[in-house]
């Protein structure tokens, strides 16, 4: 695991009051947008302004991603002139459908990184799951390509392919929640959840992003900063399953030095799941640390 991504803003990149609000916030990664958030009208002028925050290196040692347009629009085109220089960690491609939608987004990158003088595979490729046909498809997206390094589940997208209704939890999210999740994780890379957009629902935040995270998932898409700090206790393991993980690991490395076959804890065997288990928590605790430091 490389990346901590357990809570990604989304910042409209044509607004610099947003911009200048993101700058101390402490996501652990931010989302230019360039589609969704901002007018067609607004969308050279939101390129513009975040080529000068760029051109200044605001947002230096960040882990920094722009929200393009679909393929085969003149935006995205232009979207892309913005990355200049290795600050952008890669895009987040709304509206994959299909591994066909990430061989063309691949071919644009690789275009980039050669006018940017960027080794190819730098720009990493973050795809939107928000249509039915992207979840039936998420599997083969999944694994498409070594630039995907994250899943996207875009909920109210979906919601819209499939006509269905938002309640409160949307039921119609329980599936393709689940896919997403599972496929991500088939192939290593990390599932991230919809936005939560009752932005003043503390406690309905936490209840569903804590079931997320049951199911698999490593953050969620924000929309609001008051949000980062609920994203974090949702999606970083407690002092307490830290501290047993780490015991767990240790434990595991005095058997293999004393000889033992078997480890132990507290009189408890140490099967093969637990180990497994208690590294995964021990990579997300050493990330949090490094991001801290």
């Amino acid at each position: 695991m490389k990346y901590l991504l357990r809570s990604m803003l989304f910042v409209p990149a044509y607004s610099e009051k947003f911009i200048d609000k993101a700058i101390d916030c402490d996501a652990d990664a931010i989302i230019f947008d360039m589609e969704d958030s901002v007018p067609p009208t607004k969308r050279a002028e939101a390129r513009q302004i975040l080529s000068g925050y760029l051109e200044k290196k605001t947002f230096s040692g960040r882990q920094l991603f722009i929200r393009v347009n679909e393929l085969e629009t003149e935006d995205l085109e232009e979207d892309l002139k913005v990355i200049q220089d290795g600050q952008i960690l890669g895009i987040v491609a709304p509206k994959i459908r299909n591994t066909e939608d990430i061989d063309a987004f691949v071919k644009k990158l690789e275009e980039c990184e050669a006018r940017c003088g960027l080794e190819e595979g730098t720009l990493k490729i973050l795809p939107l799951i928000e249509t039915a046909d992207a979840v039936l498809n998420v599997q083969s997206i999944a694994g498409s390509n070594e630039r995907v390094i994250a899943l996207l589940f875009g909920g109210e997208d979906f919601l819209d392919s499939i006509w269905g209704r938002h309640d409160y939890p949307p039921k119609a999210f329980d599936v393709p929640r689940a896919m997403v999740a599972m496929a991500a994780r088939m192939h290593g890379i990390l599932p991230i959840d919809t936005p939560y957009l009752d932005l003043k629902n503390e406690e309905g935040f936490k209840q569903e992003e804590r079931e997320s995270c049951s199911l698999g998932y490593a953050g969620i898409l924000l929309v609001n900063p008051r949000q980062i700090p609920w994203a974090h206790e949702c999606f970083t393991p407690s002092e307490e399953e830290i501290a047993e993980a780490r015991a767990i690991m240790e434990a595991v490395e005095n058997a293999k030095t004393t000889g033992g076959s078997i480890a132990t804890l507290n009189g408890k065997m140490i099967g093969p799941p637990m180990r497994k288990r208690a590294q995964k928590v021990v990579q997300i605790a050493d990330l949090i640390k490094a991001k801290e430091k």
